[in-house]
This record gives C-alpha cells, sequence and structure tokens, in this order.
C-alpha cells in the first residue's frame, strides 16, 4: 500500500479511500474498476467522435467546399480559437510529413472539442439553419442543434475526463453513456444499435465493487 500510494499519489488516492471507507482492499478494487470503465468507454467514445467529427466535415464541405479548412468565407465565418486550431493541425502535418495538409488531413487531427464548439449558437445562422437536418436527421421537432450542442458538451466532458485519467466513481455513468447513445441516434440510429450491441459499458458499470457483508 505504500508504494501504491506513492505512485498513485496520496490526493488521488484519497478518492477510492473516501469511496471505500478507508478499506485498502475496497479501495484498490475500485481502483481498477475505475481503470475497466475507462477502457469500456473508449470505444462508444471513438464512434461518437468519429461520426461527430464526419457530419459536421460534410455539413462545412457542403457550405464552403471540400478544402473548407482553407476556404476565405469559412475561416472569416469561424472563430479564432478554431482557426488556430487548423492552423496548428496543418503546421503539425508539415512538420512530420513535410507536405501541405489537406482539409482531410486536418479533420483526422482536431479534438473533439474543436468540433463539439462548431455546434455553438453562433454557428446557427451561418451553418446549421441549413444543414442541421441532413447531419442529425433523427432529432425531433423539439431538438435543435442546441440540443446537440448540450449533449456532445456533455460527451467531451466525460472523454476529457477519462482521457486525463481523472476518477468516475461518484459519477452519473449510466446519464453519460446514454448521452453517448443519445448524440450517436440523432446521426444514425443503425450505427447506435451497433456500438449498443458491441458495448461493455453497462456490464462494467453493473460490476462495481462492494464491501463484503
Amino acid at each position: 500500500m505504500e508504494a501504491f500510494e506513492r505512485t498513485v499519489s496520496s490526493d488521488r488516492w484519497k478518492t477510492y479511500q473516501f469511496a471505500s471507507g478507508f478499506k485498502d482492499d475496497l479501495a484498490v478494487a475500485l481502483y481498477l474498476w475505475n481503470a475497466a470503465l475507462g477502457q469500456s468507454f473508449h470505444f462508444p467514445l471513438q464512434a461518437v467522435e468519429v461520426a461527430l467529427r464526419n457530419v459536421i466535415h460534410r455539413a462545412l464541405a457542403d457550405e464552403f467546399g471540400e478544402e473548407w479548412c482553407f476556404a476565405p468565407l469559412c475561416r472569416q465565418m469561424l472563430h479564432p480559437k478554431q482557426r488556430e486550431a487548423i492552423d496548428k493541425a496543418a503546421q503539425r502535418h508539415l512538420r512530420k510529413y513535410g507536405s501541405v495538409a489537406a482539409t482531410s488531413n486536418i479533420v483526422a487531427s482536431v479534438t473533439f472539442g474543436f468540433w463539439t464548439a462548431l455546434l455553438r449558437r453562433e454557428y446557427d445562422r451561418s451553418l446549421w439553419d441549413a444543414h442541421a437536418a441532413a447531419a442529425f436527421p433523427h432529432l425531433s421537432e423539439t431538438e435543435t442543434a442546441q440540443t446537440v450542442f448540450a449533449t456532445a458538451t456533455t460527451v467531451q466532458d466525460l472523454r476529457n475526463r477519462i482521457f486525463h485519467q481523472e476518477p468516475l466513481i461518484g459519477h452519473n455513468l449510466m446519464a453519460d453513456y446514454s448521452a453517448i447513445i443519445r448524440l450517436l441516434g440523432w446521426i444514425c440510429p443503425r450505427t447506435k444499435n451497433w456500438v449498443k450491441r458491441n458495448t461493455s459499458v453497462p456490464e462494467i458499470v453493473r460490476q462495481r465493487p462492494a464491501a463484503p457483508e
């Protein structure tokens, strides 16, 4: 336990100690369960990130052309942070491969946060009023791009928590999972159902270790 606390850090370890009632065996089991949760979420998070970026990429290409990343009208429309993200991705590509990046290279390189930000209300008039129906054909009549933005933000927060190795215990994990499934469903119900058939998230959530009676 001394070695474990030293390598994990006392501050991080306290989260699991509190959750276990300071029972070391249970705290270690919760730590391993937390790691298994992160692994199980990787597949649905991967699926929803790829799906979301592809439909937003398609909307931008339909509005500004296939090389929208470099189209003056598109760059004028984008927030400075999005332009900066594109430029940094292009620079990374040039350094790594020695060639000028195409928009397809940028699409594969920018973060989930980049795509989530493009769902903000400020893009409704320039993008989503015309393209939301094609990108998210399974929204209900009362749902809009802002509904998608709110759900994508929830998914982004979960993704960041997992990828930054932060604890998941204490979170409503099935609500987070439902947000992923809901977002996928707005894009493609068949992909949503495929993910549901192949994910282990609900099973791992149910396996939370408990103190022996």
